[in-house]
């Protein structure tokens, strides 16, 4: 998990030790600064103190419960007589998780905490649609399938699936093909196009930020994968298609059968 962090020193130094090596964090400077890294990096999980530069600044936080509706936002802060007003005033746009310093910061309570906040809901979804076939290959190619669908960005091409997974690319496709799962390219396609679809969502994210994001090399091979995957744009993805929708036929697409059938209409066009 990748987590970005608006805090004061003491609270962000409690924050490294929760989070040990296990997630990555970025720090931001400022709420500029905020802002930029979370439209530009694959952030999951942001961590923010509202008076962070001693100014109560619930309207950034406003600014972001609006703009980034998925992703979660915690606010983690000492108490003080402007916590319950600040909770107050936030709690019409979704009010995030508070977390407060000295209360209920202890590092394994904080972290869990951390861990079980919904960053990757559409993903997760996936994932639970191809559990059956999944359980057939072995473990290690499991757990690195897994990995690609909750960090697309990770993984770059084919080859970066068979390293993590320790196998031959031919090794690679003959155990997907026999768990009734598609290719490693079509696993690899759904995987950045889930995330891509769960980015879309949010009004504050264009584009470009999304290809950045994910490491596409251009707008136009990220609108190309989007288009294969849907028969959408990106534009009218984000407009017109549910989550449910989304994940039910990404999900089918996954599957060997369906992958076949849909690669034949293809090459019938």
């Amino acid at each position: 998990m990748e987590v970005v962090a608006r805090l004061t020193a003491p609270l962000l130094a409690h924050l490294r030790l929760v989070l040990a090596r296990e997630h990555q964090l970025v720090v931001a400077e400022d709420w500029a600064a905020l802002d930029r890294v979370i439209r530009s990096r694959p952030i999951d999980l942001a961590v923010v103190d509202p008076r962070a530069d001693g100014m109560a600044r619930s309207d950034e936080i406003q600014a972001l419960l609006v703009r980034y509706r998925s992703l979660p936002l915690v606010l983690y802060m000492p108490l003080a007589p402007e916590t319950l007003r600040i909770t107050v005033e936030l709690a019409k746009y979704g009010l995030p998780q508070v977390v407060l310093r000295g209360f209920d910061d202890e590092p394994n309570h904080f972290r869990a905490l951390l861990d079980r906040q919904p960053a990757r809901a559409v993903e997760n979804a996936l994932l639970s649609r191809i559990a059956k076939p999944l359980a057939r290959v072995p473990p290690p190619l499991a757990k690195a399938i897994g990995e690609m669908f909750l960090r697309p960005h990770a993984f770059q091409s084919v080859d970066s699936l068979a390293v993590a997974a320790g196998l031959t690319r031919r090794s690679l496709d003959r155990s997907l093909g026999r768990a009734g799962l598609a290719s490693a390219r079509t696993l690899l396609t759904g995987a950045r196009v889930a995330r891509a679809y769960h980015y879309l969502r949010d009004s504050g994210y264009q584009i470009d930020d999304v290809t950045r994001k994910l490491s596409y090399a251009s707008p136009r091979l990220l609108a190309r994968q989007v288009r294969w995957a849907t028969g959408l744009s990106p534009s009218t993805l984000r407009k017109t298609v549910e989550p449910e929708k989304f994940i039910s036929e990404l999900a089918g697409m996954l599957h060997r059968r369906r992958e076949d059938r849909k690669n034949g209409n293809h090459a019938r066009q």
